[in-house]
């Protein structure tokens, strides 16, 4: 993930509430209609203006709606942003798409075409009122080349850089405890302890603004990812001299902020969601009945397992941006889940009872609570679960909108700590694979 640091005249956008009035996006169609009528007298129809405005207005409707999925086709193979270029300028555009300050309208201010190409100016409105100036730029071949919807000078940070272990470290363990069935281990970040949920669900680490402040300058722009119950948000970047894991460590880097206030409800201080980018690099063993989890390096896992006298069943998986997905069946029915374990109850789409009602059993109302929107009413029941051959009955299982794992990965949804809680199970994202152990 990267974080878009604003750090001049941005400031006060960032402050509006995201709105979505589709009622107030039409255009002043007068000055449309002049502006194309001067820019064909100009141009002679040597760009197509008839197709490049429409693509204007995807990008626009997309940055409204927080919706970038669908934007890649509409931009040039050498699209930029500033001075930063593809594959990156793509995913810094999109970022700005998904956290755009609200907008209620806009307007094409002017049409040009100069020697780069056609430029497209529009004149946003904001729901206080206030106005602020977009740019497209497109080239010959009626692409985007550049998208500048935000005001402000934009620098671009990679966040979260993976830990190391010590040089002589090849195996640690992290003692959990579990709360609500989810599992938390001890971080000590600045000579601190500090609860936090490790969770591999998450891309990245996150600390909550309850314990820590926005101590680096500027704006962030970014986001915090999809939780079980929506989307989160970052609200800053705090620097970290060193975070410590039982000897797996991370020495100065800038971590994203966020309200984590929601998740304290499993009665204990939350200071933080340890992600993936963390511990991506080593190989993990859950044993929940052993209330720890060990890290491995890659190279080392197999003679440890052998030496440990454990037999292992080993799951091949896919990796799906930061997720590792599986072949699974629920019931009967084939499932294509992603491994969470930051997911207390295994999930599925909220239509899974109606289209396969024989795999659930003991439908009931409920509520689910996680890192997004804060808190969700949806459906929960019971169903069997086979994963590698080897069957686990009873899951405990939510229904839930996970639109945006199936639109994007193909994924119908999520096994974690029902599943941990009945099988030490081993993860190796460098592999893509799991193994089931004895």
């Amino acid at each position: 993930m990267f974080l878009l640091i604003f750090r001049s005249t941005c400031g006060d956008l960032l402050k509006h509430m995201r709105v979505n009035n589709r009622n107030e996006t039409n255009m002043n169609k007068k000055n449309i209609i002049t502006i194309l009528f001067a820019f064909a007298t100009m141009t002679g129809r040597a760009q197509d203006v008839n197709t490049c405005l429409p693509i204007a207005e995807r990008i626009l409707t997309a940055a409204q709606n927080h919706t970038p999925d669908d934007i890649n086709e509409l931009l040039a193979p050498d699209f930029r942003f500033t001075n930063i270029k593809q594959p990156i300028a793509a995913k810094v555009l999109k970022q700005i798409i998904v956290q755009m300050p609200a907008m209620t309208g806009w307007e094409l201010a002017s049409a040009k075409k100069d020697s780069t190409g056609l430029m497209l100016r529009y004149t946003i409105t904001k729901p206080d009122s206030t106005t602020s100036e977009a740019t497209i730029l497109f080239n010959a071949d009626n692409l985007v080349l550049e998208a500048n919807l935000i005001q402000g000078k934009i620098s671009l940070q990679k966040s979260n850089p993976t830990a190391k272990a010590q040089s002589e470290v090849s195996m640690v363990r992290v003692p959990i405890h579990r709360h609500n069935g989810l599992p938390i281990v001890t971080v000590i970040i600045d000579g601190r302890p500090c609860n936090m949920f490790f969770d591999t669900g998450a891309p990245n680490v996150i600390l909550n603004s309850e314990y820590f402040d926005h101590n680096i300058s500027g704006q962030v722009m970014g986001s915090g990812g999809h939780g079980a119950v929506g989307r989160g948000s970052v609200s800053g970047m705090h620097h970290v001299k060193l975070m410590d894991m039982s000897g797996i460590t991370l020495n100065e880097t800038d971590i994203m902020i966020s309200d984590l206030s929601n998740l304290e409800t499993v009665g204990v201080a939350v200071h933080g969601i340890l992600g993936q980018s963390f511990y991506k690099n080593f190989d993990i063993l859950f044993d929940f009945k052993g209330d720890e989890i060990v890290l491995l390096t890659p190279e080392t896992t197999h003679q440890w397992l052998l030496n440990e006298g454990y037999r292992c069943l080993t799951v091949k998986g896919v990796k799906k941006g930061h997720l590792l997905v599986f072949d699974c069946q629920v019931g009967s029915e084939p499932a294509v889940l992603a491994f969470d374990s930051g997911a207390q109850s295994n999930l599925l789409t909220n239509d899974w009872p109606q289209q396969h009602p024989s795999t659930v059993k003991g439908i009931k109302k409920d509520h689910l609570i996680g890192y997004g929107d804060g808190r969700a009413s949806i459906t929960k029941g019971k169903t069997t679960l086979t994963l590698g051959g080897r069957t686990f009955k009873n899951q405990q299982t939510a229904f839930s909108d996970v639109s945006h794992l199936k639109k994007n990965k193909g994924i119908d949804g999520l096994f974690g700590c029902e599943v941990l809680a009945k099988q030490k199970l081993l993860i190796s994202y460098k592999r893509q694979e799991l193994m089931l152990i004895d």
